[in-house]
């Protein structure tokens, strides 16, 4: 099937067949999504570690135990994909089969690398002799899956026996939403017929809590309340979320109508202040997926003073009168930010919008800011008809993505 949705020459359709996320709010997606549309929050305060004279002391961490793996990214990947593979039930060349994952680099266990700093002398220069004599003991503490971005692209490549193309996205929070943008194309091309796309974040350990909070990133309230009056940054989280996608639709309830990824080419971690960038992004996902009528928006919504106020002013600038049929809601009021994995859950909660029409609500927002105003949905979630839903991300370093699904046609 085809269609020249965007205007241009003829391509493939896209549908999502299958779909799956671990949280720490669900061990699945059904479980996780209706926790979200009760408009609960999984932030509580860190237990794993030690954060006492941490600048933010809370996260949203998943409870459930998992299976043995090198990382904890892979881990909570494989719970993901393998749930989204089962729902899709397609069989398919392995040749034709591709992988997409946004993934940031993984780190060894906190204790070994404090193990392998103490190795290196303690003091103001790096011991050659003294890191070489006792770090050996630790080498096999440092598992290479474990470090690198791209071990869990193969790992589930390999668990389900894809050849095509494997791909993995490291553009921080867009990373998730970019990898689903990149199989869409795929797939549009003929490049695979069937892609296992999504994204995992595990960032709940000390370096990310203490880098976040030096940058000062994080709630200090330790709360998360995207386009809060009262928000003070975001909270860390972690999970993963995948969905299945091909070019024949089955059962298929919903398909990928739009992607567009931009770049702000302005600061490493401020998101340029007139959010050129993202109504770029917006503008393009819109135009690529033939300006359909837009119901939901699942916003980036980080909770952070700067970014939400600019992805508000682009939203607005971009739907216009049109806002006022449209309900938008942040995941990351309820999950926290998982990084690599924000876009591919937010994915996820736009998919339930046009598939079940539910408008899944933002946890934590009771004051909106004048500046953020948008039609939010506050509470639990709404229940309306959606055509067409649209999903942001929006990430450091600037890299913009936007994504619009729809029900079939």
């Amino acid at each position: 099937m085809a269609d020249r949705s965007g205007g241009g020459a003829l391509r493939r359709r896209v549908y999502v067949r299958g779909r799956g996320a671990i949280t720490p709010l669900g061990e699945t997606w059904p479980a996780s999504r209706d926790a979200l549309a009760e408009g609960r929050s999984a932030v509580a305060p860190v237990t794993s570690f030690d954060v006492q004279g941490y600048p933010s002391q809370v996260a949203a961490t998943v409870p459930f135990a998992l299976e043995e793996a090198s990382d904890r990214r892979l881990a909570l990947a494989r719970r993901a994909a393998d749930e989204a593979w089962a729902e899709a039930k397609i069989k398919a060349a392995p040749s034709r089969i591709g992988v997409f994952v946004g993934a940031e680099s993984g780190r060894a266990t906190y204790a070994t690398i404090f193990a392998l700093s103490r190795a290196a002398g303690g003091g103001a220069r790096f011991d050659h002799a003294r890191f070489g004599e006792e770090a050996r003991g630790l080498a096999t503490a440092v598992h290479a899956a474990a470090v690198s971005p791209a071990a869990v692209a193969s790992a589930l490549a390999a668990r389900f026996s894809a050849a095509g193309p494997v791909e993995t996205i490291s553009l921080a929070c867009a990373s998730g939403a970019a990898a689903i943008v990149s199989a869409t194309q795929s797939i549009r091309l003929g490049l695979c017929d069937v892609a296992l796309a999504g994204g995992v974040g595990a960032d709940v350990d000390p370096f990310m809590l203490a880098g976040f909070g030096l940058l000062g990133a994080l709630s200090a309230r330790g709360v998360s309340c995207p386009f809060d009056l009262r928000r003070d940054g975001f909270v860390v989280g972690e999970g993963a979320a995948f969905v299945v996608l091909a070019a024949e639709p089955g059962p298929a309830r919903a398909e990928v109508r739009g992607a567009a990824r931009t770049l702000d080419a302005f600061h490493l971690t401020a998101p340029e202040p007139t959010g050129d960038g993202a109504e770029r992004a917006i503008r393009g996902a819109l135009e690529d997926a033939g300006h359909p009528t837009i119901g939901y928006v699942q916003a980036h919504g980080t909770s952070t003073e700067l970014n939400d106020a600019v992805e508000a002013a682009a939203i607005r600038r971009v739907l216009g009168d049109a806002l006022a049929d449209v309900h938008v809601g942040a995941v990351k009021g309820a999950v926290g930010h998982w990084i690599a994995g924000a876009g591919a859950i937010g994915f996820l909660c736009a998919l339930a919008a046009v598939e079940e029409g539910l408008c899944l609500p933002t946890a934590g927002l009771a004051t909106p800011d004048p500046a953020c105003t948008l039609p939010h949905v506050v509470g639990a979630a709404k229940r309306r008809p959606v055509e067409a839903a649209l999903v942001n991300a929006f990430a450091f370093g600037g890299a913009n993505t936007s994504l619009v699904v729809s029900r079939c046609a």
